[in-house]
């Protein structure tokens, strides 16, 4: 597992009394949280607060959607160790992910306790919505596991990977165009989280082409 390890080794070989190693996806669906509690917090808990929140939640998500759709593509396609690195963190990035979404999806529904609109008020859209983004983020959180690889194979690994990516991006693609092109208000974002899921889609075609030529196939996660 790709983890941090803060600990420190002395030349003398004394050990060190701490050694903690926290996995990366920790550290950022932890971030995730606090900056959307963050956001609550500068606005006192109120509904305004808590839909920002949200709003905020989905952005970092984007974000952490993006890194993990290019990390294999572009530690594959770009042949330096600054990239080779990248593949050692996949997994992990997967994970991060999937910690955002729930985030995301938990501050998404909170209105629906503390405030705002009653729970019974809550819109069937909006349910559905959640039940099949915490499902398909579940997949992909399990799909990204070595559990995966070892009860469903390879290639099956693989395809719930694209299956429940596919839903993202076309998630994240279609909200971003639907904020361009329709009666909201201008946001500088959605233009820029539409160019992030174009260039991320390129990159996954150019290195599945170069695969195709080259005769090899994506090299499974590590760890």
């Amino acid at each position: 597992m790709a983890v941090i390890d803060t600990s420190v080794h002395s030349v003398s070989g004394v050990q060190p009394v701490f050694k903690v190693k926290v996995p990366v996806a920790w550290i950022i669906g932890f971030g995730s949280a606090v900056l959307a509690l963050t956001t609550m917090m500068r606005h006192g808990f109120d509904d305004a607060g808590l839909r920002l929140a949200s709003e905020v939640a989905w952005r970092f998500a984007s974000f952490v959607s993006f890194a993990a759709a290019v990390a294999g593509p572009l530690c594959r396609l770009i042949p330096y160790s600054a990239f080779k690195w990248l593949n050692g963190f996949r997994r992990q990035l997967i994970w991060s992910f999937s910690a955002c979404y729930a985030v995301f999806l938990a501050v998404m529904l909170l209105p629906n306790t503390l405030g705002g609109v009653m729970h019974e008020d809550a819109t069937f859209g909006m349910m559905l919505f959640a039940l099949f983004g915490g499902g398909a983020a579940g997949v992909i959180a399990y799909a990204a596991s070595r559990q995966a690889a070892a009860q469903l194979g390879d290639k099956s690994r693989r395809a719930l990977l694209s299956v429940a990516g596919s839903f993202f991006w076309l998630t994240y693609a279609l909200t971003g165009l639907a904020h361009l092109s329709g009666p909201h208000r201008p946001d500088g974002f959605y233009g820029l989280s539409l160019s992030l899921m174009i260039v991320a889609l390129l990159l996954r075609f150019t290195d599945r082409f170069m695969a195709k030529l080259r005769g090899t196939s994506e090299p499974r996660l590590q760890a």
